[in-house]
């Protein structure tokens, strides 16, 4: 009787041990399960995270394009309308249909100011002489200042006969041209985007 009892707690135990085993490998089994899901679902959020992106940052991206005279202009993060040309890249503060409205006669293009010295008078509006610098002044042979009659800053002294630029502030936007002279008047820097694209041929 003993022994058969003896027997019986033996396998009693036997039992628990096997129940303790099936019970830890379903456990890690649920376990590796869960974790899979939970990558799935991460998986899934991560693409459609970036599908998401994808789609409204390009229609984002659409509703800040134009396209002018088969040239297609963005407006990017920094504020200016890209724009790129003959394998150049372009930035201003305006597009062309922003300067419409803007009249104007210029003879010059992009040639008239290629591998020739440009002038600003000493006294032109910076943030202008700045924009047109940077989207014109590739062309020039170099980029300094100069006077069209004397002045206390000791910069050459030019006239019309140079390529001379005079950017000064005024309540309209006007551009006229006298011989190699540009005049600029503008309150904001519409005038100024106005002339690039000219010159551009835009």
């Amino acid at each position: 009787m003993e022994m058969a009892f003896g027997n019986l707690k033996v396998k009693k135990v036997k039992c628990q041990m096997i129940k303790q085993i099936i019970s830890k490998e379903e456990k890690e089994k649920k376990q590796r399960r869960n974790s899979m899901i939970i990558g799935i679902i991460l998986i899934a959020i991560m693409i459609f995270s970036t599908a998401g992106y994808a789609f409204f940052g390009r229609e984002n991206k659409n509703t800040n394009q134009i396209e002018y005279n088969k040239i297609k202009f963005y407006l990017l993060d920094d504020g200016w309308w890209h724009f790129s040309l003959n394998n150049e890249e372009y930035a201003t503060a305006y597009n062309p249909k922003n300067v419409e409205n803007i009249s104007f006669f210029l003879t010059l293009n992009s040639y008239s100011y290629e591998n020739k010295p440009l002038y600003f008078s000493y006294d032109s509006e910076r943030e202008g002489m700045n924009e047109i610098s940077r989207n014109i002044g590739k062309f020039a042979e170099r980029i300094q200042y100069a006077c069209m009659e004397n002045c206390t800053e000791d910069y050459p002294i030019k006239d019309c006969k140079e390529n001379i630029i005079i950017i000064k502030e005024a309540n309209e936007s006007l551009i006229k041209q006298e011989d190699n002279c540009v005049y600029i008047f503008s309150n904001d820097l519409r005038a100024e985007a106005a002339f690039i694209f000219r010159i551009l041929g835009i």
